[in-house]
């Protein structure tokens, strides 16, 4: 079973990136310093957009597979010490602690992240 964000979160923070564009050039038309200065801001909106697009988690028999741009990272579940349910910022976020003490977070904006907290604490 694999999770990832909602399609429609993704288009918010693209439409986003495009009205703060369009808002710039349509408010100021900025020489090429104020181009320099806001780039930043733009890219890491665009950034956050792609990651938000790419990062899945799947549940395969014993593995967690979570994909993040290119970085793939594997988890087993057999491993699991704890699965920890926090409130946070308006959301919540899940925290999974394996037996080596790693842990693997996602928050509560994942589709199905109330079937995914329950079907890992079985």
């Amino acid at each position: 079973m694999t999770y990832r964000y909602s399609k429609r979160l993704v288009i918010f923070q693209l439409a986003a990136a495009l009205a703060m564009l369009i808002a710039l050039y349509i408010g100021t038309k900025p020489m090429i310093w104020g181009w320099l200065l806001f780039s930043p801001l733009f890219l890491f909106v665009v950034a956050k957009a792609v990651r938000t697009y790419k990062y899945s988690l799947t549940i395969n028999d014993d593995c967690i597979t979570v994909v993040d741009f290119n970085k793939r990272a594997q988890y087993q579940v057999s491993n699991i010490t704890a699965i920890n349910v926090w409130p946070a910022k308006g959301e919540r976020i899940a925290v999974i602690t394996f037996l080596d003490w790693k842990k693997l977070c996602f928050p509560s904006h994942l589709e199905g992240f109330d079937d995914l907290v329950a079907l890992l604490t079985r």
